[in-house]
């Protein structure tokens, strides 16, 4: 009511038509223009451009729509990988703990090992390399108070995590700010998916995400992806994040909780895969898939690409990249068993290889440093993807309905080969088994055989892999709109109404341990004491015939 004793909702029906008109357009738009404070930090020293492609595309989206986004970066990385409107500002800090060289010294042992075989070793030896830089560079984050102040007196309304180090979860505890989550590879356990309530089964759902386990696993493998959750667990907890508990600790953030507690209260988990990437599973409301992020309507290919591409004539056009980390084939061996298969195929290969070329290269084969891979895929002659297996490729390919080879070389490249082979989209080829006879077969067999994939019908590699397009193809939104949409209702209305109860529960009570011991417990009492009942029957039955037999004897 105002003054004279009239309700609004009165002011507003008496007012003159234009008058009410101009009220709801200025309603409208206040509505609508509700720009919020973003902060993301890319304090990994050492991430591949994949990655960034997808946190960028968010963030200039998120720019875009009139948020404001603050990079949170260290001066060794810098802004590296996000280009000028893929954020409003950044705030940077000194690293102190780690140099340049680490992660050189890291990416050439990935280009040396990429078509070797991977020991426990080595994994371990990449594992302690990454964790230690990532966190050495998370410590000099929080070495710096005048960072630290900045960052307080911002007062964003969301942070955005990268969830390979803990970093990012402390920092929007100590903002007191809502985060949310982008995991950039498939929806695996691997990457704290239980740490946020995420059920997953381990009868069906893989854990491994570097292994070839896929939804349908046989009893040894259901076993072993029983127990691995177990052993990460254990490890996560004494090794990985025994270090940032002490940031929680110094800096008082929650000091009462663990830091898979803090994990819990996640927002929105938003994830890289799409239909075909995945596997059928349970999902919990703040779980929200954003494949495909990159993956866009072709646009026309640069002439000289062009040229080739349509020189290719009904045969078309094969597309060999390693992705963006791994630049080309550096053993020379490997190099010369591509370069000549590729020389003996009716179709045309567009390579993408930095480095020496190879010296047995065919007419029909074009070497290039850099490639419109997603361009290309779109092109009508485009026949197959021989790919590493990284997410964004696999997802570009499966929306532009091309059929792959994959050769995983590390990482979640295994996880992606196994799901595109289990639906029929695709053949994995052994980086360990690479000969011109097993690369001929594969390419052959991928695009001009057949495959039978359900019951009794037979559709070929392109069939599955364009019905899988289809149903990408088949959504109200796109990825990025998906994205988008949460990360703004998180903003405006918070996320009690999403997370699940499950994220603050134990694994007792999460998987009803407790109530499963107690009620076998009841049962063994129960039989315990029928056990006691009968025994004593027996005794008394027994002591009653043995006097009646004394009895009748003395008689």
């Amino acid at each position: 009511m105002n003054s004279m004793g009239y309700s609004e909702d009165t002011l507003f029906r008496r007012a003159p038509g234009y008058t009410r008109i101009f009220i709801l357009l200025i309603a409208f738009a206040v509505t609508c223009s509700h720009s919020g404070k973003v902060l993301m930090p890319a304090t990994q020293t050492i991430s591949t451009p994949s990655h960034q492609m997808l946190l960028s595309t968010l963030t200039e989206r998120l720019v875009r729509s009139d948020h404001n986004v603050t990079l949170l970066i260290n001066d060794l990385k810098g802004t590296k990988g996000y280009a000028n409107g893929s954020y409003s500002q950044f705030i940077s800090y000194n690293v102190t703990s780690c140099d340049s060289n680490q992660t050189d010294t890291l990416m050439k042992l990935m280009h040396e090992m990429a078509f070797e075989p991977v020991s426990i070793v080595n994994r371990m030896q990449i594992a302690s390399t990454v964790l230690f830089t990532q966190f050495a560079s998370c410590q000099d984050l929080w070495n710096d108070d005048n960072v630290l102040l900045t960052l307080k007196q911002s007062k964003f309304d969301l942070v955005i995590d990268f969830p390979f180090s803990a970093c990012g979860v402390l920092i929007a505890h100590y903002l007191q700010v809502p985060f949310v989550v982008v995991v950039p590879t498939m929806r695996l356990p691997t990457f704290h998916e239980g740490l946020y309530g995420m059920p997953y089964p381990s009868s069906y759902v893989p854990f491994d995400l570097f292994g070839l386990d896929t939804d349908e696993m046989s009893f040894f493998r259901r076993m072993v992806n029983f127990i691995k959750p177990l052993v990460s667990g254990i490890l996560m907890k004494y090794v990985l994040f025994a270090k940032y508990h002490k940031i929680q600790v110094d800096f008082d953030i929650e000091p009462d909780k663990t830091i898979a507690e803090l994990y819990a209260d996640a927002s929105l988990i938003l994830t890289h895969v799409n239909e075909g990437t995945d596997y059928p599973r349970p999902r919990t409301p703040h779980y929200i898939p954003i494949g495909g992020l990159l993956a866009r309507p072709a646009e026309p290919l640069p002439q000289d690409l062009e040229d080739f591409v349509q020189g290719s004539g009904d045969d078309g056009v094969i597309i060999f990249s390693l992705g963006s980390a791994i630049t080309g084939v550096r053993r020379r061996d490997l190099l010369e068993v591509f370069a000549r298969v590729f020389s003996k195929l009716p179709q045309r290969v567009l390579w993408r290889h930095q480095g020496e070329p190879p010296t047995d290269i065919g007419e029909n084969t074009k070497l290039t440093d850099w490639l419109p891979q997603n361009d290309v895929l779109g092109h009508p002659k485009t026949r197959l993807l021989i790919y590493h297996g990284g997410s964004s490729g696999v997802i570009e390919a499966i929306y532009h309905g091309v059929p792959m080879v994959i050769i995983p070389l590390f990482g979640d490249q295994s996880a992606h080969a196994a799901s595109i082979q289990k639906k029929g989209m695709g053949l994995i080829l052994d980086k360990n088994n690479i000969s011109e006879e097993t690369l001929m077969e594969v390419i052959q067999t991928v695009i001009n055989n057949p495959r039978p994939t359900l019951r009794i019908f037979t559709f070929s590699f392109k069939e599955r892999v364009q019905h899988y397009s289809r149903i990408h193809h088949d959504a109200p939104m796109t990825p990025l709109q998906r994205a988008i949409h949460w990360m703004e209702h998180v903003m405006k209305f918070g996320a009690d109404h999403l997370r699940p109860r499950s994220a603050h529960m134990s694994s007792i009570e999460l998987y009803n341990v407790d109530v499963t011991v107690f009620l076998i417990l009841l049962c063994l009492i129960g039989l315990y004491i029928d056990y006691v009942i009968l025994k004593r029957l027996c005794n008394c039955c027994c002591k009653g015939k043995a006097a009646k037999i004394s009895k009748s004897k003395g008689e």
